[in-house]
């Protein structure tokens, strides 16, 4: 299954400069080189057969397995000692990059393309952000449209075997997907998300030729893009709930628990067990207790954490009462913590953000915040989304804990500064390491605390809250796909642990069960980049500079944990350490 992770718009990092630095070992430019060659041909391939939305099959996920396993060969055959520290990052993001395309094949989970907030159905709904500036790109958005029947009905096929096989997302994650596409059936194509590019008349287009298109646009919205989600709610309602799985987990997959392993591998980028995955997490559980123990006791609570929990979920004055309130709220978050960046930061990326609710049509099933990432030579900041539906489950208390993960100096700053590094090659750029980004994430909510932030014991409370909730992922990502957990048990767990809002703790153990793995990276990578900070003060002593070691972390992009510890050996031995 390839993760949804922004939708589609990781796509929108591809608009880079292509005269970035290349390695200088030849094997790896070769590869590098390779690569592009190989993506492009698929791109022509899907062209050529009149697929603008690309070919989904399994003859494409044997292609790229085959390609993969060839170049990763390839990599692996390189005498590592050889290589210089830049090289050596280069070779191991190109195995992770490739590693997904061989596992995906080899555990056939191509076959499942759905997650608990869409899938390939509602990917396609960032096509509507297009700008039309000429006629040509109007031939091609049509293009697109005109192709979403086929899209859907190859992952239909997809799906079909994945059922049969026993690799699906089981009844309770998509029991309630009719949010994600019953919003496009509209009785207007105006109504549609897709008639956006068409509302703004572009300069370089005649008012004749701009009438011909909004014409030819409505016909194609009518009679392909609703009838093409009209053939997702049927596929969904008539063939996929009656056959999907009751019992969650990978562990019931084929080769489940191999699987898992893999996947826990991949999200943590470490060799550890999951079993010994679990036990960090148990461990954290009971820590941050303790630390949740005072600040009842700060507040004068007397009852159990649960009975507070239960309090923090009923009283109203947590709750935001409009969307306009949630939104000036994250904002005023934001810009406060803007100002603190420069004690912290040496380097700060040029690129702004804005705040901006999350789109209506993937609200429902959302997260309670993401970021939404921007190209840096785009016309358009980042934006800092907040969910705004279903408010009486979005608890401000949590609110500058989101901000500082999603936005800054979570996020947008990480991401935003990769964008802007000029030393590293493409394919760099556009990656993503999830236990170095969301462990980054996770690591930059506790730095509210320098930036003086989580005066309110109630927010420093959400802080604690955020932080439990992703040591708890720990524990019940691996129950739920290696120890038998049921969905029952997990939302229990999560809800006793957390004050999350109770549609939020469901939200999310939906989403544990529908992406293996995933939630295991943000505890994992946070407690690295934490024990690399203790580690440079302690070897450091009063050579040791926050900004210059935050500098360092971020100052090569994503990386796997593995190469982050040896990024941060060379920063202290540069720095000079102390005898």
């Amino acid at each position: 299954m390839k993760p949804f992770l922004f939708l589609l718009l990781l796509v929108q990092f591809q608009s880079y400069a292509q005269n970035a630095p290349e390695p200088t070992n030849a094997v790896l430019k070769s590869i590098i080189s390779r690569t592009r060659s190989f993506n492009e041909q698929e791109r022509k391939l899907s062209l050529a057969s009149g697929y603008s939305l690309g070919l989904h099959g399994e003859a494409e996920a044997k292609r790229r397995h085959d390609f993969a396993l060839q170049v990763s060969g390839e990599i692996n055959l390189i005498n590592k000692k050889d290589l210089d520290f830049a090289d050596e990052i280069n070779a191991e993001l190109l195995l992770y990059s490739f590693e997904d395309d061989i596992s995906e094949f080899k555990f056939r989970s191509f076959l499942n393309p759905i997650l608990s907030e869409g899938g390939f159905h509602t990917q396609v709904t960032g096509m509507s952000n297009t700008s039309l500036r000429s006629v040509k790109d109007a031939e091609e958005y049509l293009g697109k449209l005109n192709d979403l029947p086929r899209y859907m009905e190859e992952h239909f096929g997809l799906m079909r075997e994945g059922l049969k096989i026993g690799i699906a997302q089981p009844y309770d994650v998509v029991k309630s997907f009719n949010n994600t596409y019953e919003i496009h059936i509209v009785n207007l194509p105006e109504q549609s998300v897709f008639w956006k590019p068409f509302m703004k008349k572009p300069d370089g287009v005649s008012a004749t030729d701009w009438n011909v298109i909004q014409e030819r646009a409505k016909s194609v919205i009518i009679n392909k893009v609703i009838v093409a989600f009209k053939m997702v709610k049927n596929f969904f309602e008539l063939e996929y709930l009656p056959a999907a799985p009751q019992k969650p987990g990978a562990q019931f997959f084929p080769q489940g628990k191999l699987f898992y392993q893999e996947r826990v591998r991949h999200y943590t980028t470490t060799d550890l067990s999951y079993d010994s995955v679990f036990n960090i997490g148990l461990q954290e559980v009971e820590r941050i207790k303790k630390s949740m123990q005072d600040v009842m006791n700060q507040v004068g609570f007397k009852g159990s954490l649960q009975a507070f929990i239960s309090s923090l979920r009923s009283d109203p004055k947590f709750y935001p009462k409009t969307g306009e309130e949630l939104l000036k709220e994250a904002s005023f978050i934001a810009k406060k913590i803007d100002g603190k960046l420069p004690a912290l930061f040496g380097r700060l990326p040029r690129q702004p953000y804005g705040v901006e609710p999350v789109p209506s049509e993937i609200a429902p099933t959302y997260t309670a915040g993401r970021y939404s990432p921007a190209p840096i030579n785009g016309t358009r900041a980042g934006n800092y989304w907040v969910n705004l539906y279903n408010l009486p489950s979005r608890t401000l208390y949590t609110l500058e804990a989101l901000t500082l993960h999603e936005a800054v100096p979570g996020h947008h700053l990480q991401m935003s500064l990769t964008q802007e590094l000029e030393n590293l090659p493409q394919f760099r750029r556009n990656l993503y390491v999830n236990a170095f980004g969301e462990g980054w994430g996770l690591y930059a909510e506790s730095l509210g605390y320098e930036m003086g932030l989580y005066k309110d014991p109630y927010s420093r409370f959400g802080q604690l809250t955020y932080d439990m909730w992703r040591a708890c992922r720990l524990v019940i990502d691996v129950g739920l796909h290696a120890k038998g957990w049921s969905r029952e048990q997990a939302v229990e767990y999560l809800a006793n642990n957390t004050a999350l809002s109770l549609h939020e703790v469901n939200t999310e153990i939906n989403r544990y069960i529908a992406w293996p793995g995933q939630a295991l990276a943000y505890k994992m990578g946070e407690l690295k980049i934490k024990e690399l900070r203790q580690r440079s003060s302690t070897q450091l002593g009063d050579k040791f500079d926050i900004r210059k070691f935050h500098d360092t972390i971020l100052s090569e992009g994503t990386l796997t944990l593995r190469l982050l510890d040896k990024l941060v050996e060379k920063y202290i031995k540069a720095q000079g350490a102390k005898p």
